[in-house]
């Protein structure tokens, strides 16, 4: 998994695809072309762990705020399906083997009678690696409609304030800055609260055998 996300990263830098997501906004913009394009690279950045920050970005300085969250929204969950799926093939007979050790046997608990939760607290938090997320979610073996659900809305609210926040920067609209800064501060509050009940349950990670 680790290969072949290094192997992406470093050919990367030779696809010209790249410079025409971040700098030729007008050829993403032409037709049913732009989207497609915008949809192919933007899907492969989440999937190898790129900052899903900078597409949903260049989404909304691109296309605007509804039409910035549709696409954004599309490339987030169907790059995070992709490791997911690329990592439960790859790991999940391994994973089996070492999530059964004692040290690491409660978190696996845990995850596996909390999968909505676990999912749905980590993608609220604005820090972390995502395909780091992907990869565990499919080691572990989380089912793919909690993934899904999960994923769908924990990652919602910050594509909200960072599509916001590329067409504040867009149009200069200093208001609208500072309304995606608001409304990030408000998805961080809610993860923590959700990660504060969560280990409060009489399964939380703290508690002894």
């Amino acid at each position: 998994m680790v290969f072949g996300i290094v192997i992406v990263l470093l050919l990367a830098r030779y696809f010209h695809g790249f410079d025409l997501f971040l700098n030729d906004h007008t050829l993403l913009r032409r037709g049913i072309k732009g989207p497609l394009i915008f949809l192919s690279i933007a899907i492969i950045m989440c999937m190898v762990g790129f900052p899903r920050q900078l597409v949903c970005l260049t989404a909304g300085v691109v296309y605007g705020f509804w039409l910035g969250i549709f696409y954004a929204t599309i490339a987030t969950v169907i790059g995070a399906l992709l490791a997911y799926n690329w990592a439960r093939w790859l790991g999940r007979e391994w994973g089996k083997k070492y999530l059964s050790h004692a040290k690491v046997k409660k978190i696996h608990h845990f995850i596996q009678t909390n999968p909505f939760h676990t999912v749905l607290i980590c993608r609220l938090m604005p820090v972390g690696s995502s395909v780091l997320l992907n990869t565990m979610a499919g080691i572990v073996g989380i089912s793919v409609m909690p993934f899904i659900c999960a994923t769908f809305l924990g990652s919602f609210p910050q594509t909200v304030v960072f599509v916001l926040l590329g067409g504040g920067i867009r149009i200069g609209h200093f208001g609208q800055i500072t309304l995606s800064l608001l409304l990030l501060a408000v998805s961080i509050l809610a993860g923590l609260i959700l990660m504060k009940r969560s280990f409060n349950k009489k399964d939380d990670l703290l508690l002894p055998e």
